[in-house]
C-alpha cells in the first residue's frame, strides 16, 4: 500500500506512470489528460508537478507528479470495477500517509517544546532560588517550599493538576506541546514577578501573592474551556 503515495518536496504525491500502470492506462493518454483538465491555473499550479522518470532503457521521460486533490480531479472519471477499487486504495494511502507525517511533525514540535521547557525550567528555577534566599533573610523559615509550592500553583492555575494533588514523577514529558508552551510562559510570569519584587523591596509573602495573580491572569486567558459532564 504504501508503494502506492511518496513525497516529493516533502508532500504525498502519485507519480502519473503509477497511475497509468494501476489503472491500466497509456501513460501518454495520461498526461494528455492531465493537460486538458478544465482546472483553474491555481489548481494546477498547487496539485500538479512536472517530473521525470528513467525507463528501463536508461532514456528520461516527462511524467507528472500530483496530491491526493489532484488524484482526485484526475481519476474522479475513470470508471469501472477495477478503477474504483484503485481509487479507494489510493484514497487509503494518502490518508495513512498524511497520518504519519502528521505524527511525525507532532513528535518533533513536542520534543522541541520539551527542549525548551527545560531550559525556561532551569531559568525559572534561578529566578525561585533569589527570591528563596530574599525570603530567608526577611525570616522566613520555610523558604525552601517554594521551588514546590509556586510550580504546584502554575500546574493549578493552567488546571493541570489540583494544587494538593502529588505531582506524578516525569510529569512534563505526560503534557503536550501546547501545555509546554502554556506551562513556560507561566514560569516566566512567575520568575519575572519575583524578582520585580525584590528589587521593589516588598516583603517576600506579598510578592508570592503578587507572582500568584499575574500566573492566573495569565492561565486564565489560555486555559480551554472544560466539557460539562451531565
Amino acid at each position: 500500500m504504501n508503494d502506492l503515495v511518496s513525497l516529493y518536496n516533502g508532500q504525498p504525491m502519485v507519480d502519473s506512470l503509477k497511475i497509468s500502470e494501476k489503472f491500466g492506462k497509456v501513460h501518454g493518454d495520461v498526461l494528455r489528460s492531465i493537460r486538458e483538465l478544465e482546472c483553474s491555473d491555481e489548481f494546477r499550479v498547487c496539485n500538479f508537478a512536472e517530473s521525470t522518470f528513467i525507463n528501463k532503457q536508461g532514456r528520461e521521460y516527462p511524467c507528472s507528479m500530483m496530491t491526493k486533490d489532484g488524484f482526485a480531479f484526475l481519476c474522479m472519471g475513470f470508471t469501472g470495477k477495477k478503477a474504483a477499487a484503485w481509487k479507494e486504495k489510493y484514497i487509503k494511502a494518502f490518508n495513512q500517509m498524511e497520518k504519519s507525517l502528521l505524527r511525525k511533525s507532532d513528535d518533533l514540535q513536542w520534543k522541541q517544546a520539551r527542549l525548551q521547557s527545560k531550559e525556561a525550567r532551569k531559568d525559572f528555577t534561578e529566578g525561585v532560588g533569589s527570591f528563596v534566599e530574599y525570603a530567608k533573610e526577611q525570616g522566613s523559615r520555610s523558604a525552601g517550599r517554594y521551588y514546590t509550592n509556586i510550580t504546584k500553583m502554575e500546574y493549578a492555575a493552567l488546571e493541570l493538576l489540583q494544587f494538593s494533588e502529588k505531582v506524578p514523577d516525569r510529569f512534563r514529558d505526560t503534557l503536550d506541546a501546547m501545555e509546554l508552551s502554556f506551562l513556560m510562559t507561566a514560569e516566566h510570569v512567575a520568575k519575572n514577578a519575583l524578582l520585580q519584587g525584590i528589587e521593589d523591596g516588598l516583603h517576600y509573602k506579598e510578592i508570592y501573592l503578587i507572582a500568584k495573580d499575574k500566573v492566573y491572569a495569565f492561565a486564565k486567558t489560555v486555559r480551554l474551556p472544560k466539557l460539562s459532564k451531565k
